[in-house]
């Protein structure tokens, strides 16, 4: 029985015509179903760190390295640095988690430390402007491996910033981070404009080499520290720990990103 039967008879080309608008109507109906705009995923900027949520166990995007081509820009060495040669010069006293201090002094890009107790190697050096005064500062990345009765802790990182005033060197910012195999070793280090963001893997809310515990080459999280130039020196602004799946940080490399 078609709709409308109570009206009266319909003839047959009356049924026809009531067939061909009912379907008319319903493809007008699909179509304009079809048509209505659907929500967006949509992604929004924000200052705040968010980790990302990795498969187990996680693997680093090479992405997030940079090339060495985007880096390369940053190792010529401006004319005020131009008789400073980082890879022979002194970077004054270090003290190791032993208490023994000594003279951090490079030679050929190395310094090796008496009876096999290890050595400190230039990795890089790059120059940007870090503190907003129109001219660059050297940014000088050690390597650091300290050895003791024939065994070694895991190899750290050492940052030493330069800026150049009266034609002499001041440092104002000096930090070394843990290692991977204990603990608060280097995720990435980010420059941009005056604020340096450091990311350490672990939890590590006191300095990276003050005894972060046991590691053994596997992290699950990492904290983030944000440090802002204050017109003489970079100051600690806040630090955040993010949870992670477990990584397996034997074969990581890095990430330095200057912008």
């Amino acid at each position: 029985m078609f709709p409308f039967s109570g009206f009266g008879p319909f003839d047959r080309s009356e049924r026809k015509a009531l067939l061909v608008a009912a379907v008319s109507s319903c493809l007008f109906i699909v179509v304009l179903a079809a048509a209505r705009p659907h929500p967006r995923h949509t992604r929004r900027i924000t200052n705040e760190i968010v980790p990302p949520i990795p498969a187990t166990p996680y693997k680093f995007n090479e992405r997030e390295l940079p090339s060495a081509d985007l880096l390369e820009p940053f190792r010529a060495q401006p004319e005020q640095f131009e008789k400073i040669d980082f890879a022979n010069h002194s970077y004054g006293p270090y003290t190791s988690s032993n208490g023994k201090k000594i003279d951090l002094r490079l030679s050929h890009n190395k310094l090796r430390l008496p009876n096999n107790s290890g050595w400190f190697a230039l990795k890089d050096v790059y120059y940007r402007d870090v503190t907003g005064d129109g001219s660059e500062e050297a940014i000088v990345w050690l390597t650091h491996l300290e050895c003791e009765a024939g065994s070694c802790k895991g190899r750290t990182d050492l940052f030493y910033i330069y800026t150049m005033r009266n034609g002499m060197l001041k440092p104002i910012w000096e930090y070394e981070t843990g290692s991977y195999a204990e603990g608060c070793g280097l995720r990435s280090l980010t420059l941009w404009q005056k604020q340096l963001n450091l990311m350490l893997f672990g939890e590590c809310p006191k300095s990276a080499t003050d005894d972060p515990g046991p590691a053994n080459f596997m992290s699950r999280g990492f904290t983030h520290i944000l440090l802002q130039y204050d017109g003489r020196r970079f100051t600690q602004q806040s630090t955040e720990f993010f949870i992670t799946p477990p990584t397996d940080l034997r074969s990581y490399e890095p990430a330095i990103n200057i912008n």
